[in-house]
């Protein structure tokens, strides 16, 4: 693994890393990771639709729920695609370039979705949209442990997914009470950050070296087939594609807090702001506690921590589909399923980059990402369906199915997982 050594400027301590190192812990995020991690949180805090689009779909363009979740998950496979291919692309041209060429795509899609009218048009809009916000993730992910040893490595996720989750939680309160006024103005405050964090990704990053190159002796179709080879090592992993669909399980379940529930909550009598308040809560609760959680974490087994997580994901899920009464029982069933995803979301990194060969760590967490992307492209589709066809209570209890098939994936696979990537328990 190459190693870049980073000295952070003057300038990023100004504007914010100095802030953010009195939360982060010092031995496993000196340096680069702590800008890596600043920057995501910016950059998340700019992503004011993603939660907002089903009520979007339905109040502005008047879809049925079905139909929006159609949409969404239009939006889900141009997510799918674009992780895979910014995976394969940071190892071959560097992370800081491709997040470069992801972050003005976001800018320029977000500004074009409000003046979209024909739907087809409109379904390009949410492809692209989608595409370019998922696709930061690998290029960040593999960043952020890049000058990481292993061993802290599930503190550095924990990390990454607190910083994204202190931007989630600013996302969801602003934006519930911009969608409240306006929906188009979510999409050109969208754009305006996405050019926010793209700057700061030009003058704070380094620039990270070519780490894959593909030979360009011989014939075309030679250099065609090279680079698919490169592009589907961590596809060919028969391990990680097992452990990775517990992942596509997850996010089949979780895609429903941003699609289907403003939906249902919408069914319930609740306006746009309350739905806001609720996902905030999820991201306040993930960034007061995720810290904490990274630590507790890291002293156990993380394949154990990973059939947790989801167990506890099924009990959340399959509560909200009987607690719904008022708003404190939903509040109480996000608090739920906010400690599964709070255990998830830095160990399924973790074991994705102990999993990948040398030099293909991005190609591997790109396929975690992928997983996501698919789970968050059928997962809206068929909530929608679902949600509008046999009702609230189906949904959430599907949706605590999926959490419960992903536990049992885990549990069996825990053995061969630990086998493989030889890690302790603390």
């Amino acid at each position: 693994m190459t190693m870049v050594m980073f000295r952070p400027s003057v300038r990023a301590e100004v504007i914010g890393v100095r802030f953010l190192r009195l939360f982060l812990p010092s031995r496993s995020l000196a340096g680069e990771p702590v800008i890596v991690v600043f920057l995501e949180t910016v950059l998340s805090a700019t992503k004011l639709t993603t939660p907002f689009f089903s009520l979007y779909l339905v109040q502005e363009h008047g879809f049925s729920y079905a139909v929006a979740g159609l949409f969404i998950a239009v939006s889900g496979i141009g997510g799918l695609v674009a992780v895979m291919a910014a995976g394969a692309a940071a190892d071959r041209y560097g992370e800081k370039s491709v997040l470069v060429a992801l972050l003005l795509g976001a800018a320029v899609s977000a500004t074009a979705i409000p003046h979209l009218a024909n739907p087809i048009a409109l379904m390009v809009g949410f492809f692209l949209i989608g595409g370019f916000v998922r696709a930061v993730q690998p290029p960040f992910s593999a960043l952020v442990v890049r000058s990481v040893p292993i061993r802290l490595w599930t503190e550095a996720y924990s990390a990454e997914y607190w910083g994204i989750n202190v931007g989630f939680a600013f996302t969801a309160l602003v934006g519930g009470l911009i969608a409240t006024r306006s929906f188009d103005w979510l999409f050109y405050l969208e754009a305006i950050g996405s050019m926010i964090a793209l700057t700061l990704v030009i003058t704070m990053l380094p620039s990270t070296p070519h780490t894959e190159r593909v030979p360009r002796v011989g014939s075309h179709w030679l250099r065609v087939k090279n680079s698919l080879a490169a592009m589907s090592i961590a596809t060919r992993d028969r391990l990680a594609l097992a452990l990775v669909s517990s992942t596509f399980l997850f996010a089949l379940c979780f895609s429903q807090m941003t699609s289907t529930l403003p939906l249902d909550m919408e069914s319930l009598g609740y306006k746009a702001d309350q739905y806001g308040y609720v996902i905030f809560w999820n991201g306040i609760l993930l960034a007061v506690f995720q810290l904490a959680a990274g630590r507790v974490i890291a002293r156990h087994r993380t394949t154990q921590m990973m059939v947790l997580s989801t167990a506890i994901l099924t009990l959340g899920f399959g509560l909200l589909a009987f607690l719904s009464g008022s708003f404190l029982l939903i509040v109480l069933c996000i608090s739920v399923w906010t400690i599964g995803e709070m255990i998830d979301a830095p160990v399924r990194n973790v074991v994705a980059g102990a999993l990948a060969k040398p030099g293909s760590r991005a190609r591997y967490l790109g396929l975690v990402s992928a997983a996501l992307a698919l789970g968050y492209c059928v997962g809206p589709l068929i909530g929608g369906w679902v949600l509008q066809n046999a009702g609230r209570e189906a949904l959430w209890l599907g949706a605590a199915g999926c959490a419960l098939l992903a536990t049992l994936i885990r549990w069996v696979l825990q053995p061969r997982v630990d086998q493989r990537i030889g890690m302790p328990a603390g």
